[in-house]
Parts: C-alpha cells; structure tokens; sequence
C-alpha cells in the first residue's frame, strides 16, 4: 500500500474512532444506567420509562423545530468561506427559534402530562414522568442545535466532551435518585444528561466557540435567516416527529397487546441495536455531511459516496454479526438475566438496523444533491416502512416478535427506496457494491433466524 494511501486510511480510522468515542462513551453510561435501572426496576419499570423517554425525545424535537440539520449546513457554507458573522447570525437565530420551541413544549407538558400520561401508558399516574420529561426536551432541543454547530464545523472532539459530560452527570442521578425515588429518579437522571452535556461542552471548548457566539447581532432573530432555517428546518422536524410518533404509536400498540414487560424486553432489544448503528451515524452525521455539503453536484457526491459505502458496509456487517451472536452476554451485561427472552427480538432488530446504516451512508448527499424534494422522501420511507410493516405483521400471530421484525421490515424498505431515489438524481453505485450489501444482508438474516430459533 502506498504512503499516501495508508495516510487516507488512517485519517478514515481516526475520525471514525473519534466519532465512535462518544457512542462508546455513551454506551458506557448507559451501560451503568439501565443495569441500575433493570435491577431497581425489573422490565416493567423499565418499560415505562421507555415510553416517557421516547415521550421526550418527541417533545425536544418539536422544540428544536429541526434546525440542527439547517444550522449544520449553513456553518459549514460560512466555514468554507472564512466567514464567523453569517456562522454567528445562524447559530443565535437557531437559538431564538429553539428557545421559543422550548417555553411552548415545557407549558404543553406540564399542563397536559396527565392525558399524555394516559395515552402512553394507558393512565395518569405516572404524569410526573411526563413534566419530567417535558423539561428534559428542552435540553435535548438546544443539544440539537450544537450538534448542527458541531457537525458544519465537522468537530468529532465537542460531541466526545458533550457526551462524556452528560454521562457523568446522568449516571450519578441516576444512582443517586433511582433507590429513593424510583421511576421517578430514573425520570430525572435521563432528563439531565443533555443540559448537563451542554453545560460541559460550552465551558470546556469556550475558547474554541468563543467567536462564534460574541458579540451576540442584533438582533438576535434575524427573521429573514430564520424563514430559510425554518425552511430547511420544517422538513427536517417532520421527518424527526414522523419517525418518533411512528414508533410512539407502533410501541403503544405492542404494549397493550404484549404488556409493559414486553415492552420493556423490546426497548432493550431497540436500544442495543440503535447503539451498534450510532457508531456509523456518528461518522455519517458528524463528518461525512459537512464535507459532502461543499461538493460541487451529483457527479462529485457519486464518487464521494463510492468511496465511503463498500469500507462502511464491510465493516458494518462484521459488527453487527458479532452483535447478533454476542446478543446474550451482552443483554447480561447491560440488564440482567432477566432479559434473555430479548435476544431474538434483538437478532431482528439488529438486521433492521443494518439496512438502516446502509441507507444512510447512500443518501448522506441527497440534501446538497436534489434539495428537500429529494431528501425529506428518502428521510420518511423508515417510518412508512415501520408503520406497513407493522399492520402487517401486528396481525400474524407473531406475539413479541410482531414489531422487531417490522423494524426488520423497515429497514429493508427504506434501504431499496432510498438507493432507488439516489440512482434517480444520479449517485449510483457499482454492481460490486450492490454485491457487497446483499451478500452482507442475505447473511446476516440467516444468522438473525440461526439466533431467534
């Protein structure tokens, strides 16, 4: 191997390895947190606060109002040109947004949280988990927007500290809070994790920031910027509130049929799989689309995608292979033994979860390629999928395994729609890479059914 070529590979490692950091960092946390959570609670507990969580990540993507993925374009444009006052402007106009979104959610919340309650859990008395978590989603809304910030500026370093800081602090709340309080102080210590990240961050990189936040334009708002955030923002927010309130709905079903410790089982399944595909969003979301953003048409996307999807794909497989088979010691390790009839919703969920990554890794450009036309589609079709895949399978007699692989079934969809939209606006792959991707697919089904027999 050449030099220069070695020198492309070991950048690639190292920003994926930084990337990776903060999922592993926060798999570590979470680690502690849901063996806490498991031995306090037992999967019934744990089910309720899936929901409540889901709740809240709902609610702090309505406050955020999708900015993150315009204000993650827009600093990257200002950064290619050398110019913090456009960066400056996106990032206050972004925050004056949020901070609107915020007081709106946090009231709804509040006053709302018995009915919420009732239709997430089919009654009030858990209502103090949902203003917990009302609350909770005004830190996720303003993570939202310095993930965009973090994300132009292609920093993998920032998200690592936000991430190890929240962590932290989570962690100690929730080992602290969970024996006094219960479901309560497991409320509590997920709700903290994202304003706690973002204390850290803003003080630890404030020499790193400074310029892009001071002097504070006035004003703060500027209304013309923000209807192009808006713009940008609103396809993004529904495609954030389609994909949670789908599994919101799909979830809420699967409990009533199932039970919460079913649930609770699911949400461990879910949540394993979510974490081994993050290690590739992160690289996707975090670097990938920054730099994609300033290439110039689909004939440079192309050849960029190419480049990047057959070592993602050939590395995706392997882990989420070893994920597959390691599903038990791993379901010991971060729940309890408790947990085992997790392992073949799992299995499923994990292959969902693969087609998932190699969807993304294909339409990383479709914004910058065809605009919002091309991209909120593309960005849809999981939960489309999900929801088809679901009213399907809901009636199967599969029992637990009725949404798992509807997740399956939804990632396979939004894989084939989104590849066919990209080929459509002209960033196709090669046959080789197409092998790469079934081959890789066909496998891992088959080790998914070996696993859930």
């Amino acid at each position: 191997m050449s030099t220069s070529r070695f020198t492309l590979w070991w950048d690639r490692s190292l920003r994926f390895a930084m990337g990776s950091g903060s999922i592993f960092s926060g798999s570590l946390f979470g680690i502690i947190r849901n063996k806490w959570l498991a031995t306090h609670l037992h999967a019934a507990g744990l089910g309720v606060l899936a929901q409540t969580t889901s709740a809240q990540a709902w609610l702090g993507s309505l406050a955020n109002m999708g900015v993150g993925f315009p204000v993650a374009h827009a600093v990257g444009a200002a950064r290619g040109l050398g110019n913090d006052d456009d960066a400056r402007r996106t990032i206050w106009t972004a925050l004056s947004i949020t901070s609107l979104g915020s007081l709106f959610v946090a009231a709804l919340g509040l006053t709302f949280a018995g009915p919420i309650s009732r239709a997430l859990l089919g009654s009030t008395e858990h209502a103090l988990l949902v203003r917990v978590a009302a609350l909770g989603a005004t830190g996720i809304a303003f993570q939202g927007v310095l993930f965009g910030l973090f994300a132009g500026r292609s920093d993998l370093r920032a998200n690592l500290t936000l991430s190890l800081v929240g962590g932290i602090v989570a962690v100690a709340a929730t080992l602290a809070l969970v024996p006094r309080w219960g479901l309560a102080g497991g409320a509590v210590g997920i709700a903290v994790l994202a304003p706690a990240g973002i204390a850290g961050v803003l003080l630890l990189h404030r020499r790193s920031y400074a310029r892009l936040f001071t002097p504070v334009p006035k004003p703060p708002l500027d209304l013309a910027l923000a209807r192009s955030i808006l713009g940008v923002g609103a396809a993004a927010l529904v495609l954030t509130l389609v994909d949670l309130g789908t599994m919101l709905a799909v979830r809420s079903n699967y409990l009533s049929v199932n039970g919460v410790a079913a649930n609770g089982l699911l949400q461990a399944a879910l949540a394993l799989s979510q974490q081994v595909g993050t290690l590739f969003y992160a690289y996707l979301s975090n670097y990938a689309f920054g730099k994609v953003s300033g290439l110039g048409g689909a004939a440079e996307i192309r050849v960029y995608t190419r480049r990047h999807w057959r070592p993602l794909m050939l590395l995706a497989a392997p882990i989420f292979a070893l994920a597959m088979v390691a599903s038990a010691p791993l379901l010991h390790l971060l729940y309890s033994s408790r947990f085992d009839p997790a392992r073949p919703l799992m299995a499923w969920t994990l292959w969902g979860e693969f087609c998932r990554v190699g969807m993304n890794a294909w339409a990383v450009g479709a914004l910058p390629t065809g605009g919002a036309r091309l991209w909120l589609p593309i960005g849809i079709a999981p939960a489309i999928g999900l929801a088809l895949s679901y009213a399907v399978l809901s009636h199967a007699n599969l029992g637990t395994l009725s949404l798992p692989l509807a997740y399956a079934g939804a990632g396979l969809f939004s894989l084939c729609f989104g590849g066919i939209a990209m080929s459509r606006a002209g960033v196709t792959l090669t046959k080789q890479d197409l092998a790469v991707v079934l081959g890789s697919a066909l496998a891992l089904a088959a080790l998914a059914r070996w696993v859930s027999a």
